[in-house]
C-alpha cells in the first residue's frame, strides 16, 4: 500500500486552500463593487448614518443600539466613512460563510457544503453590502444563531441555552426583527428536546432551556441597550417601531385582511419560483406521520427552516398590509418586501443539498404527486399574476431579474416544473436539477442584476450629491446645523442631507416649481439649500446658483428662545402639555379640541413662532387659531406633507403657555372605520419660539 506523497496536501487541506481563495476573491469583488459609491436608499441610509455617527445613541428612534455603536466606528475614517461601512458589510457577508458551511456539513458532502456557502455569499442578498443598513450584520448573526441551534444541540442544555440566548439578544440589538425569531426558536427547542430525548422526560428540561434562553436574551438586550443608550435602551421596540405597532393595532381586520392576502399570495408565488424543491421536501416531511426515530440532522434542519421561513414570511405580509393606506399608499400591498426573510433562503438550499445522496422510500406516492401538483399550479399562476406586483431591487433583489413575463422568469419556472416532476417520480435527478441548474440560474440573474444596479446607479453623481458638496464647500462647519433643504422631491432632499452630514439639518417640502414666499422661509435658520426650481424673492441673492440647486445665506433678525421637537421626549423648555397623543416618527398628533404647551419661561411681548405641521382630514381647509394669552392669530396647514408656517403675536409679556385651537377634530374611526378613536386635527413636527430683533 502506497502512502501519500509529503509534497501532496491531503484533500481537506486542498479544500481549505480552495475555500480561502474563493472567499478572498468574492470579498475583493464586493469591495471593488461598492468602493466610491453614492447613497441610494433614502431615507434609510441617512437615518442609520445620523443615528449612529452624528447623535447620541440615547436619542435614536431605532433600538438597533449594537449596530449603531459598531457603525459609529466609521467616524474614524473621516470623510470616507461610507466606504468603511461598505468594508464592514462585506466582512459580515463573508464571515457568515463558515457557519453556513458547518451547518451544511451536517447533511451534505464537503463539495456541496462549500458550493452552498459560496452561493449564499454570491446571492442577491449581497446587494445590501452597498448600503448603510444593518442587513448583512443581521444575516451574519442569523447564520451564527442557526449554527448554534443546528450543530450544537449536543452541548449540555445549560450551555446550549446560554449560547442561543446570547446570540438572540445581540441579534435583537442589530435589528429589532430578531424578536420575530423568538417563536420559531422556542418551537424548535421544544421539538429538538422531544426528538432527541430517549427516556420521555423532556418537557420540564425543554421549558427550563427555553426560559434560560429567553432570560439571557432579555438580559443582554436591555442590559446592553441601557449601557449604550440609557433609559431609552430599555424600550422593547423603540419609538419608531412602537408607533408603527400602535398604528397597526388600530387597524380593523376588514382593513387588513385584503392587503394581507394579496401580499401573501405574491410571496407564495415568489417562493414557488425560487425554491420549488425545498418547498416540496418541507411539505412532504410535514404531512408525513412524525416519527421520533426518524429524526436526524436533516429533519432538524427542515424543522428549523420551516419555522423560520413560516414566521418571517407571515410577519412580512402582515407588515406589508399594515402599510396599505387607501388615501396615501394604496399600492403598498403589491410590493414584495423579501429582505425580511431572504436571509433564510440558504437554509432552504441546504434542504435540497441534503437530499442529493439520500432517497426517500417510495411510500405514499399520491402525497408526492399532490404536493408537486400544488406547487406547480402556484408557479403557473405566477406567470399570470406575479407581473402585476411591484418589482424593486431593494425590496427583493432575489426576484427582481425574474419577472415571469420575461424570458429569465419563464426559464426559471420551466426548470422548477421539471424539478418537481422528477421529485414526484422519486428520481435522484431532482436535487441535481435544482442545485446545478435552477439555483445557478437564480444566482447568476441576481448577481448580474446587483452588479448592474451598482455600476449604473450607485457610482453616478446626482444633483443631490453636487448640492451637498456645495454646502460643504461654502457653509462653515459650525453653521451646517442651521440649514434647511427645500424642494419637492423628499428622496433627493434627504440624499443632500446625507452629504451635508449634520444631524440638525431640516427639510422644507414645497409644491413642484412653486416659489418660496418670504413668510415660508425658516426664520430660525441661517442657510437655505433649494433643490430645483423654487425661486425666492429678489431680496435674497444666492451664494451658489446652478440649474439644479441654489444656496442662500439667510438673515436672522430674531433671538431664539427655544425649540420643541415633537418626535422626541420634551426637554426642559416644555414643562407640560395638554391635548397631544404619543410620540410618532414625525412628531405628535393633537387629540381633542385644543393643544396647550406649558413652557418654563415667560414669553416676550412680541413672539414669533415657526410651526412645522400638517393636518388631518378637512382641517386642511379650515383655519387653526394660535393663542398666547389674549392675543390670537389664524393659520393654515396642509394635509401632507408637513409645511412650515410663521406666526407673530403681540402679547402682554406675562404668558408661559401656547394654545392651538383645532377647527374640526375627528377620529380615524369616524373617517374610515378604523379602530383609532383619537380626535385628530394637527400633526406637530416642530415649533421654534423666537423674539424678533430690529
Amino acid at each position: 500500500m502506497s502512502s501519500p506523497s509529503p509534497l501532496q496536501p491531503a484533500a481537506p487541506d486542498r479544500m481549505r486552500v480552495i475555500a480561502v481563495a474563493l472567499f478572498t476573491a468574492i470579498a475583493a469583488y464586493l469591495v471593488l463593487r461598492t468602493w466610491g459609491t453614492q447613497p441610494q436608499i433614502m431615507a434609510d441610509e441617512w437615518y442609520y448614518s445620523r443615528l449612529s455617527r452624528l447623535q447620541d445613541l440615547g436619542d435614536s428612534i431605532l433600538p438597533s443600539y449594537l449596530y449603531l455603536w459598531l457603525a459609529r466606528g466609521s467616524n474614524a475614517c473621516g470623510t470616507r466613512f461610507y466606504d468603511c461601512i461598505h468594508l464592514a458589510n462585506v466582512a459580515f457577508m463573508v464571515a457568515a460563510a463558515p457557519f453556513l458551511y458547518a451547518i451544511a456539513r451536517q447533511v451534505a458532502t464537503r463539495g456541496v457544503a462549500l458550493g452552498i456557502a459560496v452561493a449564499a455569499t454570491l446571492a442577491p442578498l449581497n446587494l445590501y453590502t452597498t448600503y448603510f443598513m444593518p442587513e448583512t450584520a443581521y444575516y451574519f448573526g442569523f447564520c451564527v444563531l442557526s449554527w448554534v441551534a443546528l450543530t450544537r444541540s449536543h452541548w449540555h442544555p445549560v450551555r446550549w441555552s446560554l449560547a442561543l440566548g446570547t446570540v438572540l439578544g445581540l441579534l435583537s440589538l442589530v435589528k429589532v426583527h430578531a424578536l420575530f425569531l423568538v417563536p420559531p426558536l422556542v418551537l424548535f427547542m421544544f421539538y429538538a428536546r422531544w426528538a432527541l430525548s430517549h427516556d420521555g422526560r423532556w418537557m420540564l428540561p425543554a421549558l427550563g432551556s427555553i426560559a434560560l434562553t429567553l432570560g439571557t436574551a432579555a438580559a443582554l438586550k436591555f442590559g446592553i441597550g441601557w449601557l449604550l443608550a440609557g433609559p431609552n435602551g430599555l424600550q422593547l421596540l423603540g419609538s419608531f417601531y412602537q408607533s408603527n405597532a400602535n398604528s397597526a393595532g388600530n387597524r380593523t381586520l376588514a382593513n387588513t385582511l385584503g392587503p394581507a392576502l394579496v401580499s401573501a399570495f405574491g410571496h407564495l408565488m415568489v417562493l414557488a419560483m425560487l425554491i420549488p424543491l425545498p418547498l416540496a421536501v418541507l411539505l412532504h416531511s410535514l404531512l408525513r406521520r412524525p416519527l421520533r426515530a426518524r429524526t436526524g440532522k436533516p429533519e432538524l434542519l427542515q424543522v428549523w427552516a420551516l419555522l423560520v421561513l413560516g414566521a418571517t414570511v407571515c410577519v412580512t405580509f402582515l407588515f406589508t398590509a399594515s402599510l396599505v393606506n387607501p388615501g396615501a399608499a394604496p399600492d403598498e400591498g403589491w410590493r414584495l418586501h423579501m429582505r425580511y426573510y431572504s436571509f433564510a433562503l440558504p437554509l432552504l438550499w441546504l434542504i435540497a443539498g441534503a437530499t442529493l445522496h439520500r432517497r426517500d422510500a417510495p411510500a405514499r406516492p399520491l402525497l408526492r404527486w399532490s404536493i408537486a401538483a400544488g406547487i406547480a399550479i402556484v408557479m403557473v399562476l405566477a406567470l399570470i399574476n406575479l407581473p402585476t406586483y411591484a418589482f424593486n431591487p431593494v425590496d427583493g433583489p432575489d426576484i427582481f431579474e425574474f419577472k415571469p413575463d420575461g424570458w429569465a422568469g419563464r426559464t426559471l419556472i420551466a426548470v422548477g416544473l421539471a424539478t418537481l416532476l422528477f421529485w414526484a417520480l422519486n428520481k435522484s435527478l431532482a436535487p441535481r436539477l435544482f442545485l446545478y441548474a435552477g439555483l445557478p440560474i437564480a444566482l447568476m440573474g441576481g448577481l448580474v442584476s446587483s452588479h448592474d444596479i451598482t455600476a449604473r446607479f450607485n457610482h453616478i453623481e446626482t444633483a443631490a450629491d453636487r448640492a451637498g458638496n456645495a454646502v460643504l464647500a461654502h457653509v462653515p462647519a459650525a453653521e451646517r446645523g442651521a440649514l434647511t433643504v427645500a424642494g419637492d422631491e423628499p428622496v433627493e432632499m434627504i440624499r443632500a442631507q446625507f452629504h451635508i452630514d449634520h444631524k440638525d439639518t431640516e427639510l422644507l417640502i414645497v409644491p413642484k416649481d412653486a416659489p418660496i414666499a418670504d413668510e415660508e422661509l425658516p426664520a430660525h435658520q441661517k442657510w437655505l439649500l433649494v433643490m430645483r426650481n423654487h425661486p425666492l424673492s429678489a431680496t435674497y441673492k444666492p451664494v451658489v446658483a446652478t440649474d439644479e440647486f441654489a444656496l442662500y445665506r439667510l438673515s436672522v433678525p430674531q433671538s431664539r428662545i427655544g425649540r420643541i421637537d415633537f418626535s422626541k421626549p420634551y426637554d426642559g423648555f416644555v414643562t407640560g402639555t395638554e391635548g397631544l397623543s404619543t410620540i410618532e416618527p414625525f412628531g405628535r398628533w393633537s387629540d381633542g379640541k385644543r393643544v396647550v404647551l406649558h413652557l418654563n419661561t415667560v414669553l416676550p411681548r412680541t413672539v414669533r413662532l415657526m410651526i412645522r405641521a400638517s393636518s388631518y382630514g378637512d382641517n386642511a381647509g379650515l383655519p387653526f387659531v394660535l393663542r398666547i394669552g389674549e392675543a390670537s392669530a389664524p393659520f393654515r396647514v396642509p394635509n401632507h406633507p408637513m409645511k412650515s408656517t410663521i406666526v407673530t403675536l403681540e402679547t402682554d409679556g406675562a404668558q408661559r403657555s401656547i394654545v392651538i385651537e383645532v377647527p374640526h377634530p375627528v377620529s380615524p374611526q369616524e373617517a374610515d372605520g378604523s379602530s383609532d378613536t383619537r380626535k385628530l386635527g394637527i400633526a406637530l413636527g416642530e415649533i421654534v419660539v423666537a423674539e424678533p430683533t430690529p
